[in-house]
């Protein structure tokens, strides 16, 4: 999927107006799930990706050396704040669109692999999406 159509479909999903804004929440979600993961999976997961969502994955704070220990509501919170969004519903929704656009991406095993690290939470939200 190129990431003009990941854009798209995060915009339709989560009710976005531009896709500017739908790039900037996306980005939102890639590095706050990047943070959450491990290094290793971190790598691996953005290898699968295109070029250009790669570059919003690095973009922002350097990646971390541990995972930063974000349950599903401090996941959102982040999303919120980073993508400039006005409530947790909404944050809610930019991620759940996301996450199911990302999980298209990725190999099953990838996404698997993404799941296994997160906590119960939020692991419910990417199963679901």
């Amino acid at each position: 999927m190129k990431a003009r159509t990941l854009y798209s479909r995060v915009s339709i999903e989560a009710d976005i107006d531009s896709l500017e804004d739908s790039r900037q929440a996306t980005a939102a979600v890639l590095r706050a799930l990047r943070d959450r993961l491990t290094p290793e999976e971190a790598t691996q997961a953005v290898a699968q990706l295109p070029q250009e969502l790669k570059r919003l994955w690095a973009s922002g704070r350097p990646a971390l050396h541990q995972p930063m220990k974000l349950h599903r509501r401090e996941f959102l919170e982040r999303v919120r704040v980073e993508a400039g969004l006005k409530s947790l519903s909404r944050a809610e929704m930019v991620t759940d669109a996301v996450f199911a656009a990302l999980k298209e991406q990725l190999s099953p095993g990838e996404a698997s692999d993404i799941a296994a690290q997160l906590p119960r939470d939020l692991k419910a939200q990417w199963a679901r999406a």
